[in-house]
């Protein structure tokens, strides 16, 4: 009887081997899904895909700088206010996707946060270069 108990409480056999149960540790637990009418925001799709096309756009102007070293001329500025510009809309956009109902939140996050990481970016260095 002593056995049983000491086996129960401590989870150790006689010959030291380790008792586990799977069932403590999340193992065989019954995996619960839930199902609802939830859809992707359309709002906030676009919002991602202006904050990749704003990604774009300051790469590209990027590249092109470097290529030119450093002696860019307008077309670099106008490329960036086009971002600028573009990643404004999506900031806009990903706000206006919190508002639907009944949708999914993640492609608004994605679109608001990373275009206002993009907008930061350019205004710092539109702001470093005056």
């Amino acid at each position: 009887m002593d056995n049983d108990n000491n086996t129960e409480s401590t989870g150790i056999r006689e010959n030291g081997i380790k008792e586990i149960n799977l069932n403590e540790k999340g193992f065989f637990k019954k995996k619960s899904y839930k199902f609802t009418n939830k859809k992707q925001s359309v709002r906030g799709i676009i919002s991602t895909i202006y904050l990749v096309l704003a990604l774009g756009l300051v790469v590209y102007a990027i590249v092109l700088s470097f290529n030119a070293k450093g002696n860019a001329g307008v077309e670099i500025g106008a490329l960036g206010m086009e971002a600028l510009l573009v990643s404004a809309a999506g900031i806009a956009m990903g706000v206006y996707g919190f508002k639907e109902e009944d949708v999914f939140l993640r492609f608004p996050w994605i679109g608001t946060v990373g275009n206002t990481i993009v907008c930061l970016f350019l205004l710092g260095t539109v702001l470093v270069g005056i």
